[in-house]
């Protein structure tokens, strides 16, 4: 009971504010308000702070996951990279000893025709 008789003394308090002297000319003046500049100066804030917050915030932002994902991508990459030219390392030590095996092979064949054909001279 007492919650509805302060709300309705807040209520009739208000209203006599609202129809005093001192409330009308406010009113009068806000009929006379230039609401269309208002809106051009709303539109023109709001643009504002999203030009501010695109470029101060949400663009560093960006361009800072940006250099993150592409220093682990170079990362992974590195280590792949750094694995495949061991392994052609390993492959190319592998054919050089071949090469070398052939090689050997070929003087011992051509060092036994050698001999072979001074004997039969």
């Amino acid at each position: 009971m007492r919650v509805l008789q302060n709300q309705l003394l807040q209520e009739t308090a208000l209203l006599r504010f609202l129809t005093t002297a001192d409330f009308a000319p406010p009113l009068a003046q806000l009929a006379n308000f230039p609401v269309s500049d208002l809106g051009n100066v709303t539109a023109t804030a709001i643009l504002g702070w999203y030009a501010w917050h695109t470029a101060s915030r949400t663009i560093p932002s960006l361009v800072k996951e940006f250099r993150d994902e592409m220093a682990a991508a170079r990362a992974e990459n590195r280590a792949d990279r750094e694995a495949f030219r061991g392994e052609l390392a390993e492959e190319r030590h592998c054919r050089h000893a071949d090469i070398v095996a052939v090689l050997g092979a070929l003087k011992e064949l051509t060092d036994r025709i050698a001999q072979t054909n001074e004997k039969t001279d």
